[in-house]
């Protein structure tokens, strides 16, 4: 093998799975919460097949996400409050 392994972590996270509807699409998202990611959750949409990084201030940064998760223009507000909803919020932390 031709890899090197740098790290290898095991951790039990915590998965949450939604399907949302809206009054014209549907969205099938996972959010997974890891302590790898300075206190950010996985976002992932089965739709784009993209994950990005979010916590509770990130969702008004909705540039940084809303295309990449396949969110359309009129669900963007929506989603800006269902992510300040299910969300955690942890102070930033220094990983190295």
């Amino acid at each position: 093998m031709k890899l090197e392994i740098l790290s290898e972590q095991k951790e039990r996270q915590l998965l949450h799975y939604f399907c949302l509807i809206s009054n014209n699409h549907r969205y099938d998202l996972a959010i997974g919460y890891s302590e790898q990611f300075f206190g950010k959750a996985m976002v992932t949409s089965f739709q784009t097949g993209k994950m990005v990084l979010l916590c509770q201030d990130d969702a008004y940064e909705d540039h940084q996400w809303a295309g990449r998760l396949g969110i359309h223009q009129e669900d963007i507000s929506d989603f800006r409050e269902f992510f300040g909803l299910v969300l955690q919020t942890r102070p930033f932390q220094e990983q190295y």
